[in-house]
């Protein structure tokens, strides 16, 4: 991690992001399911599912100090993509955002069906 990354409130994952810990994972679930996995994720963390958009296939969680939009890409009927940006409410994120990000993937990934990582390059 860069120490500009170390110091950034704000964590943001992509299919080709240069961290591999950070890109696109993918499960073998459709975007209800997804939703179902992100709700409990929610309550595991103490954290509220305030906003769920089926058109922009969203969802924003807010927890103690952050907020947290998770993107949703259907890629077929039962294969989903899914990309974190997490915010601290804070001037510095001293590496605290990226950590949270790798965890919600762990968590995901015991929740739903793992597929993989950065599969649609």
């Amino acid at each position: 991690m860069s120490i500009r990354g170390f110091f950034s409130p704000s964590c943001e994952t992509r299919e080709l992001h240069v961290d591999s810990e950070l890109r696109t994972h993918y499960y073998r679930n459709n975007f209800k399911q997804v939703v179902e996995g992100l709700k409990k994720l929610a309550e595991r963390n103490n954290m509220a599912l305030k906003d769920v958009n089926e058109i922009h296939k969203e969802v924003y969680l807010i927890g103690n100090g952050f907020d947290s939009i998770v993107t949703v890409s259907q890629i077929t009927p039962i294969e989903a993509g899914v990309d974190i940006k997490l915010n601290f409410f804070s001037a510095m994120g001293f590496g605290r955002p990226k950590k949270k990000v790798v965890k919600f993937y762990k968590e995901l990934g015991e929740i739903l069906n793992f597929k993989g990582i950065s599969l649609h390059p």
